[in-house]
């Protein structure tokens, strides 16, 4: 289950299947549809950097364009 506190630090990003979880108290993993892409510090992870992570792993693994919102073609 997703808390607000995760869903706060992943911002829009976590509708486009990116979670946290917390394994222990020390370690943060960004995962994104199952898959670990980071680890971060806890003390260390900010909202910033952890969505910083999301759009360069979307852009780098994925083609992404840098739109959170699919936008309709104006044809």
């Amino acid at each position: 289950m997703t808390t607000q506190a995760q869903i706060q630090g992943l911002g829009a990003y976590e509708q486009w299947g990116f979670t946290l979880e917390h394994p222990d108290d020390h370690v943060l993993f960004l995962m994104h549809k199952g898959e670990r892409i980071a680890i971060f510090s806890q003390s260390g992870a900010t909202e910033e950097s952890i969505q910083e992570t999301c759009a360069n792993h979307l852009v780098m693994k994925h083609g992404w364009n840098g739109c959170l919102y699919q936008q309709e073609d104006d044809e």
